[in-house]
């Protein structure tokens, strides 16, 4: 079954995505499934912009540096 995950702006992915992390015991393994949810075919988007793996990474890193 395929995933599609649409918020309604980058702070509720961002939220969703640091959540997500907390599943994982290191930043690496994060990364690892995050890909490979990608690589299934879910989907993910902001207000209907499809996001891809790199995106969502990007916007993980820049929570990192608030």
């Amino acid at each position: 079954m395929r995933i599609e995950k649409d918020f309604r702006n980058n702070h509720r992915l961002r939220e969703w995505l640091e959540t997500m992390s907390w599943e994982h015991e290191t930043e690496e393994q994060f990364y690892e499934w995050l890909e490979k949810f990608f690589e299934e075919g879910n989907r993910v988007s902001v207000k209907g912009a499809a996001c891809d793996v790199q995106d969502c990474i990007d916007l993980f890193e820049s929570d990192k540096d608030t």
